[in-house]
């Protein structure tokens, strides 16, 4: 039986009040969980911008890193795995106050890895802010 979406909550919650890196993820709002998939959504706000007042690309990383393995959290009782490659791909900016959704699958995990995709979107999904293909050490 597949974990959910208030796994993933409550996982989220715990990490963005920690007094850590994680706390970064804050504003970061799951919408859907399960299935070896995630969906979140966040408004960008100062705190996500470079100094271009753009997105910042840091951040889009580890939104990347972060929000596919929580989809991999859902596979199949999988744990969360250590990253071996985080490859991002990006391809059009985010101003202040837009909308971004990011829409995690996992595509495969085996015995040892797991291969993740991720799409950051804007516009409903009609802008592509960056693409994202991560892999995971799972174990055995």
């Amino acid at each position: 039986m597949s974990r959910g979406i208030e796994l993933i909550k409550t996982v989220l919650d715990k990490i963005s009040k920690s007094s850590n890196y994680g706390q970064c993820l804050k504003k970061l709002e799951i919408v859907s969980a399960g299935d070896g998939n995630c969906k979140a959504k966040f408004v960008v706000s100062e705190e996500h911008l470079n100094m271009g007042g753009t997105l910042h690309g840091g951040f889009t990383s580890t939104i990347v890193d972060c929000i596919s393995t929580y989809a991999l959290m859902t596979k199949d009782e999988c744990p969360p795995g250590v990253s071996v490659d985080l490859n991002i791909t990006f391809m059009k900016p985010a101003l202040l106050g837009e909308l971004v959704t990011v829409d995690a699958k996992t595509i495969r995990a085996g015995k040892r890895l797991a291969f993740l995709a991720v799409d950051v979107t804007k516009n409903d999904g009609k802008d592509i802010i960056a693409h994202g293909r991560h892999t995971k050490f799972i174990g055995s």
